[in-house]
């Protein structure tokens, strides 16, 4: 059976560089980063203290569904198409929501009782109180995609796809495999991340991946971890071409099977999904990578060896480069917003710079995008993203014909 095209209609995200993705682009094209100190809350004493935050007057516990939806709304329009009901798919990579870190606060205080053991009889006295603080529809990780379904009157296939730092990627993955198996004809598809918080700060620093300095520069020889950041990115995928520039034309996903943590050493789990994607596209020249670049000393070397055993060759006319210099990782987003990046090398000509980066580390000897924006004609781009897990997920954009 001859599989179905797909096609990207429309892009869209909100950012901390931008409310739109032109206007984020125009920020990223000049080597801005978004990455400033915490202001939402203190953190005094975490070992971290900057992040790449959106300066919006949303409530902290309920962020995920106002930056999707603005995301999506531009996707949508740029897309400028209809879609029968039960022809329409959600598909989106999102955690669970939590309620405001001091409502946590309140619940585990509530149950404390001596030596720090839980005490059951004093938190089903207490807990009611904080009742009212949490609603369901932030802490559920559904929520999100289920209210893009209501409000775009989505009939068909709706999915939340939850694999840490590679769920908006993944969510892709599926919303193209949905398209191509007749599934849907139109998919919502995409990702968010809303992490900047006390507890997912404090998490992070305790597994020793957060910049001491607060600094991200991904393939640098000086990086010494990553930053939290948050945002989300949105695209329309069709079975109809339309207008279009650029296809989809390749997918692939794999797994370590490693560890909870560590990615596999030599980069299998990596290349075996970057190689899957490739051959689904049917092995096109890469002119661009937007590499999932955490700017951890380990992961960045272990991806830079999986590029080049997936490109072999082809490595030599390859650019790379990372959004994470200059928006932050955002988790459950950061595969969404990294095929915004190749979308948009193959659809603009341009390949956007990782910022932060000024000495490469000569074990990551890519052809790294620095500084500014650089023009080129990219025929096809490769987007990378790789979970804690061991989960990978790549994605193929190719200029279409």
């Amino acid at each position: 059976m001859t599989k179905r095209r797909v096609f990207v209609r429309g892009v869209g995200a909100y950012t901390p560089l931008g409310a739109t993705w032109p206007a984020a682009a125009a920020e990223l094209a000049t080597g801005a980063t978004a990455i400033r100190p915490i202001t939402r809350f203190d953190a005094t004493g975490f070992p971290c203290r900057s992040a790449a935050a959106i300066d919006a007057p949303f409530p902290d516990e309920d962020r995920r569904l106002p930056y999707t939806r603005l995301a999506a709304r531009e996707a949508w329009e740029m897309a400028r198409l209809t879609a029968e009901p039960a022809r329409l798919g959600v598909f989106l990579g999102a955690e669970s929501g939590r309620c405001h870190w001091t409502t946590a606060l309140g619940l585990a205080r509530a149950g404390r009782g001596p030596d720090n053991t839980f005490d059951h009889g004093r938190f089903a006295r207490e807990a009611p109180a904080f009742a009212d603080r949490i609603d369901a529809s932030v802490i559920s990780p559904s929520a999100v995609a289920v209210a893009l379904a209501v409000e775009y009157g989505a009939l068909g296939p709706v999915e939340t796809i939850s694999l840490a730092c590679a769920s908006g990627s993944a969510a892709i993955v599926e919303a193209a495999r949905a398209i191509r198996l007749g599934q849907c004809d139109v998919a919502l598809c995409g990702g968010v991340g809303a992490d900047v918080d006390p507890l997912m700060l404090a998490g992070f620093g305790l597994l020793g991946i957060l910049s001491p300095r607060g600094i991200s520069c991904p393939f640098d020889a000086h990086r010494d971890g990553f930053i939290i950041g948050e945002g989300a990115a949105m695209l329309v995928l069709s079975a109809e071409r339309g207008d279009a520039r650029v296809e989809l034309a390749g997918v692939g996903r794999s797994l370590d099977a490693h560890h909870l943590t560590a990615p596999d050493p030599d980069g299998d789990g990596a290349a075996r999904a970057m190689i899957a994607a490739l051959h689904d596209a049917g092995d096109p020249q890469i002119g661009y990578v937007q590499a999932h670049g955490t700017s951890t000393p380990l992961n960045d070397r272990i991806e830079v060896r999986a590029i080049k055993r997936a490109l072999g060759d082809r490595v030599a006319t390859a650019h790379v480069s990372s959004s994470k210099g200059a928006l932050g990782h955002w988790v459950a987003g950061a595969g969404a917003v990294g095929a915004l990046y190749a979308w948009h090398a193959v659809s603009e000509g341009v390949v956007l710079p990782t910022a932060g980066l000024e000495h490469p580390d000569p074990t990551c000897d890519v052809a790294h995008v620095m500084g500014r924006a650089r023009s080129k004609d990219v025929d096809a781009a490769l987007a990378n993203a790789f979970a804690f897990g061991g989960a990978n997920s790549c994605l193929v954009m190719r200029r279409a014909t």
